[in-house]
């Protein structure tokens, strides 16, 4: 029977653009921001990607009780490559909403680090890989140090294309360049009308990542069960079982089970509330330090799984939500991303993400998409009677690496039958 994997696949794209007319390429300057000595690790990078997970799950929640889904590391990566260019308080209100390090050599080395250490990370069983481009009006000028940076600590591809007069044909050039590089799932990125005369500047980033449950759901055990929602109404969905042990844990709240991958790099953990209508609450107070709290007191029991299939697709724009949590000024013309031109012509324009997972009882199939748009400026247990674990009523999930615990997907199941 054909081998049945698990697809993860993101797709970050920022645009740039400029009010100066064209320019001839150029490198120029170098050197970062001011000198810092702090030591970054790759514990604290990772400590600030899965506190942005929070916070911007707690910002897109808010007030909705509907199905969410989207990748933190897709939109922080992304972001990264945009701090690369910051500078001043732009660059500072970027930091402190971000969680990043300093604006510094050594935080885009470290960040850089824990990319590859994700993209390195390759099995029989699994795979991942993460690639960078930036896509450069030709004879457009950047400097020196920002372009080092974005190809030593990002691995990043620089080409040249002529947005200004062949736009269309720039777009078909980096939207196959995407649908390469996520074997064919995620296809017309940028969508007709994106790129214009005054687009400078356009930046990837695709991860792909494969792999199938270390325990797959027998499908003969698949069964129409009741999903009680938010709303007070109950549904018929799909629901997978399997029984095995698993690492658990318990609060007077809610359970968290964390269900592996094969090769065990990966893995998804569920967030159930102990209360049926528990996500409206917990929604608002669950934490990265909850996650942390979870894998001290984790232990491995034997565990009867109810867990749904589903399937969802989702769409943000992300301006008010980042400008709220504290970086307004990256998307006002008093934005500073002068490291990348040497001069303030540019700021952010629209943050846009687009997320699909599908979830059964071999595979998590998923795609997520980020783009970033800039325009110019006015410048073994012991046996006993398993544990039951029933997810019959909204969640929240999150899948991450299992060494460094970084987080590349999360978001909340509130009705199944939703897409």
């Amino acid at each position: 029977m054909k081998k049945i994997i698990w697809l993860l696949f993101i797709v970050s794209l920022i645009i740039f653009s400029a009010c100066a007319q064209v320019q001839p390429l150029q490198i120029t300057g170098s050197g970062v921001a001011e000198d810092d000595n702090t030591m970054l690790t790759q514990e604290q990078i990772v400590e600030g990607l899965n506190t942005f997970s929070f916070d911007l799950y707690h910002n897109l929640t808010a007030g909705t009780l509907k199905n969410t889904f989207y990748s933190p590391l897709s939109i922080s990566s992304a972001l990264a490559m945009t701090y690369a260019g910051a500078k001043g308080e732009t660059a500072q209100q970027m930091q402190s909403t971000l969680h990043y390090g300093p604006q510094v050599d050594l935080f885009h080395s470290q960040y850089g680090a824990m990319i590859d250490s994700l993209s390195s990370k390759k099995g029989q069983d699994f795979k991942t890989h993460i690639a960078n481009a930036i896509w450069v009006q030709d004879q457009y000028k950047l400097k020196n140090f920002y372009i080092e940076t974005v190809k030593k600590d990002y691995n990043s591809e620089i080409r040249s294309l002529d947005f200004v007069n062949r736009p269309e044909a720039s777009r078909d050039t980096i939207n196959y360049w995407v649908e390469k590089k996520t074997a064919g799932r995620i296809q017309d990125l940028i969508p007709a009308g994106v790129i214009d005369d005054m687009t400078r500047l356009i930046l990837t980033n695709a991860v792909y990542f494969n792999a199938e449950w270390a325990n797959k759901f027998n499908k003969e055990l698949t069964n129409k069960d009741e999903f009680y929602c938010l709303d007070n109404t109950i549904i018929k969905t799909e629901m997978m079982y399997q029984r095995h042990h698993h690492p658990i844990s318990q609060t007077e709240d809610y359970t968290i089970l964390e269900i592996p991958y094969k090769g065990y790099e990966y893995s998804m953990l569920i967030i159930l509330p102990n209360e049926k209508a528990g996500l409206t609450s917990l929604s608002k107070t669950l934490s990265a330090k909850d996650i942390i709290a979870h894998d001290k007191s984790k232990k491995r029991e034997d565990i009867l799984v109810y867990f749904p299939k589903f399937k969802l697709e989702t769409n943000y724009e992300l301006n008010k939500s980042l400008s709220a949590m504290g970086m307004p000024l990256a998307f006002s013309s008093d934005a500073d991303f002068s490291n990348m031109t040497g001069g303030k012509d540019l700021m952010i324009s629209s943050v846009i993400h687009k997320a699909f997972i599908d979830v059964d009882e071999d595979k998590t199939e998923a795609a997520a998409a980020t783009a970033i748009t800039m325009k110019l400026t006015s410048m073994a247990p012991v046996q006993k009677a398993p544990l039951e674990f029933r997810a019959d009523h909204p969640f929240m999930f999150i899948i991450r690496s299992k060494n460094d615990n970084a987080i590349l997907f999360m978001g909340q199941l509130t009705n199944p039958e939703s897409k």
